[in-house]
């Protein structure tokens, strides 16, 4: 698994692209006491922030791993018969001949037994023919019975019918059911009703032999009645229109009907192998909303073991830079959390990221935005939005932290009120976010920035100084009134003097009072002209380069998608910034710092569905290395 965190620095130096790269290692955490977050009002009613966040990794939680690997393989399909031996098939990948349905057995799932192509015998079939690859095909255990779902060279969609007990035996494959069909999957009922699943959620009954559907066909999806107080916006459509896009399967758990199906949604700027679940009291719905129960799951299958446990298979596809493997199978226990959905089992990680085992270090209460900074005394220093989406006006304010060692972290108290702002707020809701505090040499005391988001005007953002040149204050207003319009303000300093960047890029150089601008006000842009990251810009200077970070969603909006770390590199503070590239997955709006003994962390708090935690404080190291050194992997590619 990843345990390291690389940034490239990419500048252009006499034509040639020169890049530069960071590494981390694991830092100490305390346990997680779970609070309840705060409800963000606009997706109240919506599969999205703590309602669909996967579980946080138990503290000895284990990456998963491969139980077969002989064959490249996808669209894994993995049965458990009564004896607790175990079957499995899939499309097999990349081996120069085709293979038709091929089996494999276990009695431990450690060592497998090949039993070559299924003999399956029907119209149009030559039993064991190895002329065609007969795509993504499922296995169901029904008793004695196996039955082999699967699309024929034609694309319809058959069912083979043999003993689970003879894997080697003749199979009878139905006639075609459906044409033009992908992904089929069999579900049998306790009455021993079969049901034809296809595509990424499409269902029919089938009659008693099932050798030709029982019913029209219909479609699988949420019950619309769940949105009709708060639609999807944006990106989040697809968690009204679908489960999933492929591999629809379904099992049944006491009176629960369980249907999974596998999308891929561009979560962490990749190509994200997902899988989904969703509910229903019946086969046939109403559905709950989809939730994201096993991040890089893959299209594989849903098994209920001995003794009732729920697993699902694991089978990502290659594409999926943050899979712990591909093209190979694995298992994951499913475990329901206090709502009852199903999610992974906190004993099992199934993201290969820096981030991903990480833990946070203040858990007391909720944090987001956190900013972290080496004060003159040789402290750290910790500031953070509170109260879930900030405190609002009049209450709380800017909360202090204080550590020694970076892991144990010590509450100083509150260093801001809401008072001498210089500015009326009328009847207006007022909330506090994105508290940066900063150490600045060469003035030899503490700058604290802080966002105000007023309801129906917008946000802007104040700059305070403390005069006692310490972090607990007082702090007095630089300018008498808000600083600039916008959110996210983040003092820097350079050789040159004090800098302040705020909104999505925007910076000018401080004057002398510290109460405006030196100059013109820049935008820092990469070179296509867009912003590093749309909120949440940061800055750090490392022998002579810029790293300019940002944050920025990927994939489905909030529901399912990420909160990355975006970065860029440039020789000068203005830029232009290099393309800019994943940083920290889940580490949007955090900040970079560089300790006592000169190793670089980033702060981070979880603000995704998939980050390892919520809306707590942790650390991400980062070890910048030999800025002027070539082709050094980019961020997370290290391995322990």
């Amino acid at each position: 698994m990843r345990s390291s965190l690389y940034l490239a620095a990419s500048y252009l130096i006499a034509s040639c692209l020169i890049t530069g790269a960071a590494g981390l290692s694991p830092v100490g955490a305390q346990e997680q006491t779970f609070k309840k977050a705060v409800a963000d009002d606009i997706f109240s009613d919506h599969p999205s922030m703590d309602r669909n966040a996967v579980v946080m990794p138990d503290e000895d939680a284990q990456p998963v791993t491969p139980f077969f690997s002989e064959r490249p393989i996808g669209d894994a399909s993995l049965a458990q018969r009564e004896d607790g031996s175990w079957i499995l098939t899939g499309t097999t990948l990349r081996t120069g001949t085709r293979h038709g349905v091929e089996l494999w057995t276990s009695p431990d799932r450690q060592t497998w037994k090949n039993w070559g192509p299924a003999k399956i015998e029907g119209e149009g079939i030559v039993p064991g023919d190895v002329s065609e690859r007969y795509l993504a095909p499922s296995l169901t255990v029904a008793g004695p019975a196996l039955y082999i779902a699967f699309s024929d060279k034609t694309g319809c969609a058959r069912i083979a019918g043999g003993m689970a007990a003879a894997p080697g035996g003749a199979f009878a494959a139905s006639p075609c059911l459906v044409d033009g069909a992908s992904d089929v999957s069999l579900f049998v009922d306790d009455d021993g009703t079969g049901y034809l699943l296809w595509g990424g959620g499409s269902i029919a009954r089938l009659n008693e032999d099932f050798s030709a559907l029982a019913e029209a066909p219909r479609v699988l999806k949420p019950d619309q009645a769940l949105f009709a107080e708060h639609s999807p916006v944006g990106k989040d459509w697809p968690v009204r229109t679908h489960i999933g896009k492929t591999g629809a399967a379904m099992i049944r758990d006491g009176d629960r009907y369980i249907l999974a199906a596998s999308e891929v949604t561009g979560r962490l700027r990749t190509a994200t192998d997902d899988l989904f679940l969703a509910e229903a009291p019946t086969p046939y719905g109403p559905f709950t909303m989809r939730m994201l129960a096993v991040p890089h799951g893959g299209g594989g299958s849903l098994l209920k073991l001995a003794g009732g446990a729920l697993a699902a298979t694991y089978n990502p596809r290659c594409e999926d830079g943050f899979a712990m493997f591909c093209e190979q199978v694995g298992l994951v226990p499913l475990e329901r959390a206090p709502d009852g959905r199903l999610r992974q089992s906190a004993s099992v990680l199934t993201e290969d990221s820096a981030v991903a085992g990480r833990r946070p270090l203040v858990t007391s209460e909720t944090m987001r935005d956190p900013s972290v900074t080496l004060g003159g005394d040789g402290y750290y220093y910790l500031v953070g939005t509170l109260d879930g989406y900030g405190y609002h006006r009049p209450n709380g304010g800017v909360k202090l932290w204080r550590s020694a060692d970076l892991e144990t972290w010590e509450e100083v108290g509150f260093i801001f009120e809401w008072q001498d702002m210089g500015y009326d707020f009328g009847g207006n809701i007022a909330e506090l976010w994105a508290p940066e505090i900063k150490w600045v040499e060469g003035d030899k005391t503490f700058y604290l920035a802080f966002s105000v988001m007023e309801r129906g005007v917008g946000g802007k953002t104040w700059l305070y100084r403390s005069t006692s040149g310490k972090a607990e204050g007082p702090y007095v207003n630089t300018s008498g009134s808000y600083f600039v319009e916008g959110i996210d303000g983040f003092p820097f300093e350079d050789e040159d003097g004090l800098y302040f960047l705020w909104g999505g890029g925007s910076i000018g150089r401080l004057n002398a009072k510290r109460d405006g601008f030196d100059g013109a006000v820049r935008k820092l842009v990469d070179l296509d002209g867009d912003a590093v990251g749309y909120e949440g810009n940061g800055l750090i200077r490392v022998d002579g380069i810029y790293f300019l970070t940002g944050a920025e969603w990927h994939g489905p909006l909030r529901t399912h998608g990420t909160y990355d770390m975006m970065y860029g590199t440039s020789t000068s503070l203005f830029g232009p910034y290099s393309q800019r590239r994943l940083g920290a997955p889940h580490g949007g709006h955090g900040t970079a710092f560089r300790d006592r003994d000169g190793q670089f962390w980033y702060t981070m708090f979880g603000n995704d569905p998939t980050a390892p935690w919520r809306m707590h404080f942790g650390l991400v190291p980062i070890d910048i290395g030999d800025p002027t050194s070539i082709g050094v992997p980019r961020l997370g590619d290290a391995r322990h």
